[in-house]
């Protein structure tokens, strides 16, 4: 058996929009392995959300999604019909979405909302359905568990919305845990009792995770494995401590240096803005951004390049094929 339990190879995704395709998703490969915690980080709009989305194959209408292969236990999702996805959503592959209020149905009760995946994936009837739901909501730690079932989204807290949707992902002990943005908009005590319980949970069940967040912090508590992304694609690949102290790309290091410090130091912020993914650039997406863009980095993408063991960076620094003198930087 392979130690990899997902693997995706090229993803490409793009929307349809009046203004033309927006390449959201520009080639991205990775793998999360069997009880390992990824980290995915970025700014808004780098193809963090998209990706995993494209994975559990949950993207709006004008959407268009193609990989080589999105592997899941050696299982290719690809060849998966929708029928069969429905299978795999919520059973497999658990998802937290970034806004429990939008994410939760306002219609049906907080009990109904976590029986649901338990009677359509576990096939148990209601009252087993309903144990199950008290257990849950006892082990997310929400009080008083069997009033909470017959309470609505917006009679709960902020805190116990996000702990009722890690319930309702967790419900049919999942192979792969997604949670996008678990903490957005949660006071900092809430957003540190969330993600001891993620930690728990994921040991508890042995399970992998893959946390998206634009929070380095988060990723440090969190993550063993981190991947930098930014205008659709990944700019830097490695373990926590790669990414923190031996930062190989610009873009990583201009996130680390926007973070805030207990010091009187200023907030280093990364100028300029975004690249337009209607017309992504044709060399690296950050050039424009980057102090130490070259002539090179405007006109060629670079490739991931191994910098470590197990550390990738897409740089042309890094990269040894080509030759630099005075920034103007060519392939040998």
């Amino acid at each position: 058996m392979s130690d990899k339990l997902l693997e995706v190879k090229n993803l490409h995704t793009t929307f349809a929009t009046d203004a033309g395709p927006v390449q959201a998703v520009r080639g991205v490969s990775f793998y999360v392995n069997r009880g390992e915690s990824l980290g995915i980080v970025g700014e808004s709009g780098c193809g963090k959300s998209v990706s995993m989305l494209s994975v559990m194959r949950l993207l709006d209408d004008n959407a268009s999604m193609t990989a080589d292969a999105i592997l899941l236990d050696g299982e290719d999702l690809n060849a998966k019909s929708v029928k069969d996805m429905r299978k795999i959503q919520g059973n497999d592959i658990g998802m937290i979405f970034q806004d429990p209020m939008t994410s939760l149905n306002p219609l049906f009760t907080v009990g109904e909302q976590i029986r649901n995946p338990l009677m359509r994936h576990m096939k148990l009837n209601k009252r087993e359905a309903n144990e199950r739901a008290l257990k849950l909501l006892e082990l997310v730690g929400i009080p008083s568990p069997e009033k909470r079932l017959k309470q609505y989204p917006h009679e709960l807290s902020g805190g116990m919305r996000q702990r009722v949707m890690i319930a309702i992902a967790m419900s049919c002990d999942p192979k792969l845990l997604i949670a996008d943005e678990p903490t957005t908009a949660l006071d900092v005590t809430i957003q540190a009792q969330i993600l001891e319980l993620m930690g728990e949970m994921k040991e508890r069940y042995n399970m992998s995770v893959i946390l998206i967040t634009h929070d380095l912090g988060v990723i440090s508590s969190l993550c063993t494995r981190v991947i930098v992304m930014y205008g659709g694609l990944i700019m830097e690949e490695g373990t926590v401590d790669d990414i923190f102290y031996r930062t190989g790309h610009p873009y990583s290091a201009g996130l680390l240096a926007s973070i805030p410090k207990r010091s009187r130091e200023k907030l280093v912020p990364i100028m300029g803005t975004p690249p337009d993914l209607l017309n992504p650039p044709a060399g690296c997406p950050f050039a424009a951004r980057c102090s130490h863009a070259m002539k090179l980095c405007r006109e060629y993408r670079p490739e991931l390049t191994e910098v470590g063991p197990g550390h990738k960076s897409a740089c042309w620094l890094h990269n040894k094929s080509v030759k630099i003198h005075r920034k103007e930087v060519w392939p040998v």
